[in-house]
């Protein structure tokens, strides 16, 4: 049976890359709305990781266009709202832009220089910051949802025409968002009050990967008792050419490994000051996070094409001349 290679690999990473920088912001954001000025370092490094990340995303994917330069165009044409292309380029758009400012506000030094340009920058920057974050939170949800939803609305490849498919990239999209911030914060972060944060990001992670690990059960069983094409692809990940890739790679690394290290965390069964736990968590979950786009993306078999004869030959109906 052979995979879909039509979007490949860096399709892959786009919809990662889109995701996990989704994923850190809205951490962040929820983090500096919650706490303002304690976590500083931990807040200025999730700031720049998810605009970074979203701005890689969509260079990424303007490479894996035949000509990149003539794709930025699309930019100024994209006014048809009713389109889901049109949508996610100006999320993306609004996302580096408001996620790039947040950072920006959370760095001293730049903010230093822009009260240069204009005092008022600096001297009300947590004015703009909290609204930023604001602005942030739906905004990067968005881009969550729509690395699913550009899959999702192919009616020609039934295993991604879901509305589960959004769902179960959102929900990877924050766990691997939270599992990068919390691997930060054990390596990094030093305030008072880093146990709390600690503690409640890696109670993050786990409720994460147990609603992740639910929606990708329901995701599946729903491809399995649908249209038959839905079904083969669902074949193809748990039992077929690729299961090895989503039990090692999805499963394993992006969901059991994660949960486990952050249990040993809450459990106490391993020590805080062991770092190694934490970031053994965190990039088994980026790595498990890119796995199931990739995975995805491979199952994603075309709609078959069959005339009404061919279905009614099949079926065992007889032509007479």
């Amino acid at each position: 049976m052979q995979l879909q290679t039509t979007w490949g690999w860096l399709v892959a990473v786009y919809l990662f890359l889109g995701g996990l920088g989704a994923g850190s912001f809205i951490t962040t954001a929820a983090l500096y709305l919650a706490t303002r000025e304690r976590f500083k370092r931990t807040v200025r490094f999730g700031a720049w990781a998810g605009a970074v990340a979203i701005a890689l995303g969509a260079l990424v994917l303007l490479a894996d266009v035949g000509k990149p330069l003539r794709a930025i165009v699309l930019f100024r044409s994209f006014v048809n709202l009713n389109s889901w292309m049109a949508r996610g380029a100006w999320l993306l758009f609004a996302a580096i832009l408001i996620d790039g400012l947040f950072a920006v506000f959370s760095t001293e030094l730049l903010t230093a220089w822009l009260a240069r340009l204009w005092l008022p920058l600096a001297s009300r920057r947590n004015l703009w910051r909290t609204v930023l974050a604001i602005l942030a939170l739906p905004v990067n949800l968005g881009v969550a949802l729509y690395t699913g939803i550009l899959l999702g609305v192919l009616p020609f490849r039934p295993f991604w025409h879901s509305w589960l498919l959004p769902a179960l990239f959102t929900a990877s999209a924050l766990d691997t968002g939270v599992g990068l911030v919390a691997g930060y914060v054990a390596w990094r972060e030093d305030s008072a009050y880093t146990e709390k944060l600690h503690t409640a990001l890696e109670g993050t992670v786990m409720a994460l990967v147990a609603v992740e690990a639910a929606v990708l059960t329901w995701f599946l069983s729903t491809m399995q008792g649908g249209p038959l094409d839905a079904a083969r692809s669902a074949q193809l990940l748990t039992a077929g050419q690729i299961s090895p890739l989503f039990w090692v790679g999805v499963v394993g690394l992006g969901l059991a490994v994660p949960f486990l290290m952050a249990l040993s965390q809450l459990s106490g069964v391993a020590k805080r000051s062991a770092v190694a736990v934490p970031l053994v968590g965190a990039v088994s979950c980026l790595i498990g996070g890119w796995m199931l786009r990739f995975v995805v993306l491979s199952a994603g078999l075309r709609a078959s094409l069959s005339s009404p004869s061919l279905l009614q030959i099949l079926a065992g109906v007889r032509f007479w001349p």
